[in-house]
């Protein structure tokens, strides 16, 4: 009997954590009515691990790296549209604030 009481207070913390993990995933991929729309591009990784990106009115594709929060404009032209050697598939996701902007472009 000792021993179970001694595993409640471990059980019960792990259990709580594991329950916010959870809703910590939800609430940010649709917790508060966000939908974001995916682009499938293609891409050559010269710019390394993406977070998203999106297709600009303007015909540039913006990202946003692993280390950054800023919006880069591909300059160099390493995001596509259609396949081409040296290039795979990848699908991003447009997560620009709600009011359709980014906080800062770095070009």
């Amino acid at each position: 009997m000792k021993r179970l009481i001694t595993k409640r207070p471990l059980l019960f913390a792990l259990s709580i954590g594991a329950a916010l993990g959870l809703n910590a995933c939800v609430a940010y991929d649709s917790g508060y009515g966000r939908h974001y729309q995916a682009y499938d591009v293609y891409y050559d990784n010269h710019y390394g691990p993406v977070r998203d990106g999106y297709w600009n009115d303007d015909g540039w594709f913006y990202y946003r790296d692993t280390r950054s929060r800023e919006w880069r404009r591909d300059d160099g032209r390493h995001f596509r549209r259609d396949a081409a050697d040296g290039y795979h598939s990848s699908r991003v996701h447009d997560r620009r604030d709600q009011r359709g902007g980014h906080r800062r472009i770095r070009e």
